[in-house]
């Protein structure tokens, strides 16, 4: 028993195995976050397990998708076993006299990828029979995708590696003239490190047609014969790296046409590709400082990027970045929310109020008080924006088609905005005279519709090398990045137009014939809020009353278009606007503004998280109004969650957890510290404006026997459909019948 154990532990894959957690662990992380995302222990509520486990190609889920993120995997593997070659090779002389010495390392080391495949085929025949509803033999169909897809690679791999290496037999017979004068041996640098005391023992190999056979001895070769061979397979090595590298930077040239929209699986697959040969190139050349050059080098990178010697500062489009930069300082906010101005913007408001309610007036009955509506939306990426979009259009059915005649301001942060925006320019096309049935499910679809792949392509091929590509915006350039890539593709998959900008909204806005839309984001700065609007809002920048300015009452609100009223402010584009309010972390980046000190934008939800904050400063700027001239107010809230769940109970289990809980708590209530403080606003509005606030909530709650739709850029077929089908749930259902009831008094 003890000998079968010896022959295991010293056979060459369990070497290998143990090379890999005794020395560079670096390398091993990679499998180990991999796996854990697939496995659901890592990104579950951001839908990150999804992008691998249901792969999207050109709008399908299908053979051909698999097959690409096979081609994904299989590079890896590859990249993997050439990185462990060139740092292990020379530990195992023996390999220097087989014909595939290569190939017979990849063969060998396949304990690691093996077990990954395992988990992966595991994870991804529960999802896609639980989620997608697939058969076992489209399942099975899918899964050779992914084999032929690494298979595909693997093959090109061993092909271009069995032309270019050679073994020390080869190398003798080629050099058997030099070799006999020592020439060619002699301008070897013999490599120190590579003596005898670092070489790993191995009894037992498989070979390429997985027999298991035993070791050869190779004493009799002159050491410097073996790193002859392994250096020449170093070298080609190196040069697959290259041209993996030009391979993906000529893909960003591409960006734009779907057919290089390869799915995030694949990519995420290829950019580990990327890490991995860098991690191991610093890992060959600095020896036993590999991992500390690591942690130098990204100390380094990371440093340098804000110099933005590289373009990498992401910018939002339509403004003037070469025009004097605009003061971003107390004096510049006291100076644009004087009072003057702050009594100006509301005369200008109470103009757009009559025009609202000049529409709203029933002729039949001129006295009767129209109901004025204000929606509000969550964030929560592509699901909340599907979630408000559905909601909204059945809601329009029961106002009878004039629910956006009735509203007079949409606000909201991040994902619910992606909705809300589409419809009113759907509203605006439809009162142009477009024959436009907002009603149609399709359109909830469209803003569905993937935007994670593009993302992706983008940061492997352009953001996290050079982003040289730009683009014009009129007269203004700009680096194409992965916001670029987000507003053109939103527009593809909804068909809004890319360079509508913020001004060309301020007339039917002003006349009331589409609702006011304001944007807001938050300032990494300071936490200030910029609200994005064509129309003058400073009555949003602070408190305005005889003794606010007594009292010392802060400004924490911007008027984005005045403030930046010398760098094109009014000439953003809308799709910027709404990206500023969406900066999704990590997957959007943080844009920068034409300031001094430089700004830089988060995601609104950060400060208000459903967009009541706009809402409920216009309530109390224009309360005296609103009493006179309307029967009720109805705030339409939509929220991809709950609002109220039953307290979970919290456990210390650890010492560390006694540390990071706290921390962790505050950021995990954040929106319920939010709801606690504006319900208390709302409660005191609600006795300003004499009881006539109303709010109806619509909550996106997910089946009782499914996983809720995950807060991402990838929705699946059963994200979809659950998002529908909670429209038809009780909660919902009440507040449906409730508006029916608010909109008929």
């Amino acid at each position: 028993m003890f000998s079968i154990i010896k022959e295991i532990y010293f056979s060459f894959p369990v070497q290998l195995l143990i090379l890999s957690f005794k020395r560079h662990q670096f390398l091993l992380f990679f499998w180990v976050f991999l796996g854990a995302i697939i496995v659901g222990k890592f990104g579950t509520a951001v839908g990150t397990p999804a992008v691998f486990l249901d792969p999207e190609y050109l709008g399908r889920v299908d053979y051909l998708s698999f097959v690409l993120v096979g081609i994904g995997f299989g590079a890896m593997y590859v990249t993997w076993n050439i990185v462990m070659y060139i740092l292990h090779s020379h530990r195992f002389p023996f390999m220097a006299s087989l014909q595939f010495p290569m190939g017979m390392f990849f063969v060998n080391n396949f304990i690691i990828p093996l077990a990954f495949v395992i988990a992966y085929f595991t994870a991804l025949i529960i999802f896609q029979t639980q989620n997608e509803f697939l058969s076992i033999s489209s399942l099975l169909f899918d899964l050779l995708g992914f084999v032929a897809g690494a298979t595909f690679v693997i093959l090109v791999t061993a092909t271009y590696f069995s032309l270019t290496n050679k073994n020390v037999g080869s190398v003798i017979e080629e050099n058997k003239e030099k070799i006999r004068k020592k020439k060619s041996v002699r301008k070897v640098q013999f490599n120190d490190t590579l003596e005898f005391m670092n070489f790993n023992r191995v009894d037992y190999y498989l070979t390429t047609k997985l027999t298991i056979r035993h070791s050869r001895q190779v004493e009799h070769y002159d050491p410097k014969l073996h790193q002859m061979v392994f250096k020449r397979h170093h070298w080609n090595a190196f040069m697959a790296f290259i041209f993996s590298f030009a391979l993906i930077i000529a893909v960003g040239f591409f960006i734009e046409n779907p057919y290089f929209q390869f799915p995030i699986a694949a990519s995420a697959f290829v950019f580990m590709c990327v890490l991995m040969s860098l991690f191991g190139m610093f890992l060959y050349w600095t020896g036993g400082w590999g991992a500390a050059a690591i942690i130098v080098f990204l100390i380094v990178a990371n440093q340098l990027t804000k110099y933005n010697l590289f373009g990498l500062q992401s910018r939002v489009y339509g403004l003037n970045y070469t025009a004097e930069k605009a003061s971003y300082n107390l004096e510049k906010f006291r100076a644009i929310s004087s009072d003057s101005i702050i009594e100006s913007d509301e005369k200008y408001f109470l103009q757009i109020l009559e025009n609202w309610k000049a529409k709203n007036i029933n002729p039949a009955f001129p006295d009767k008080k129209p109901v004025l509506c204000f929606i509000n939306v969550s964030g929560g990426g592509l699901r909340a924006g599907m979630f408000s979009m559905a909601v909204l259009q059945n809601c329009d059915s029961i106002a009878k088609g004039n629910l956006l005649d009735k509203t007079f301001l949409i606000s909201g942060a991040s994902g619910g905005m992606f909705g809300t925006t589409y419809l009113r320019e759907l509203f605006l096309q439809k009162k142009d005279g477009f024959p436009i049935n907002i009603r149609d499910r399709q359109y909830a679809y469209n803003v569905a519709k993937d935007v994670l792949n593009p993302l992706a392509i983008s940061i492997l091929s352009n953001d996290v090398l050079v982003p040289f590509h730009k683009f014009n915006v009129g007269p203004y350039q700009y680096n194409k990045d992965r916001g670029y890539i987000f507003e053109k593709f939103y527009c593809k998959n909804t068909g809004f137009r890319f360079n509508k900008t913020l001004k060309d909204y301020k007339d039917a806005e002003f006349k009331a014939k589409v609702p006011l839309l304001i944007y807001y984001t938050t300032v990494m700065n300071d936490s200030r809020r910029f609200y994005i609007s064509p129309q003058p809002v400073a009555f949003l920048m602070r408190p305005f009353g005889k003794n606010a300015e007594l009292n010392q009452f802060a400004i924490d609100g911007i008027d984005f278009c005045r403030f930046f009223d010398k760098q094109n402010g009014d000439g953003l584009l809308v799709t910027s606007a709404m990206r500023m309010d969406a900066t999704f972390p990590f997957i959007l980046p943080n844009p920068v503004l034409p300031t001094t000190p430089p700004t830089y934008i988060m995601d609104g939800g950060v400060s208000d998280g459903t967009g009541i904050e706009p809402t409920f400063r216009f309530l109390q700027t224009f309360k005296d109004w609103i009493n006179k001239n309307t029967s009720q107010v109805v705030v339409i809230q939509i929220r991809d969650s709950e609002k109220e769940s039953e307290p979970e109970e919290q456990l210390q289990t650890t010492v560390l957890s006694r540390f990071t809980d706290p921390l962790g708590t505050i950021y995990n209530n954040m929106n319920k510290m939010q709801d606690f403080m504006i319900d208390q606003k709302l409660n005191y509005i609600d006795e300003e404006l004499i009881g006539k606030l109303n709010f109806v909530l619509f909550e996106y709650t997910p089946d009782k026997n499914s996983q809720k739709a995950a807060m991402s850029f990838h929705l699946t077929s059963r994200d979809k459909d659950d998002i529908i089908n909670s429209l038809n749930r009780p909660n919902n259902i009440a507040a449906f019948n409730r508006l029916k009831t608010l909109l008929q008094e």
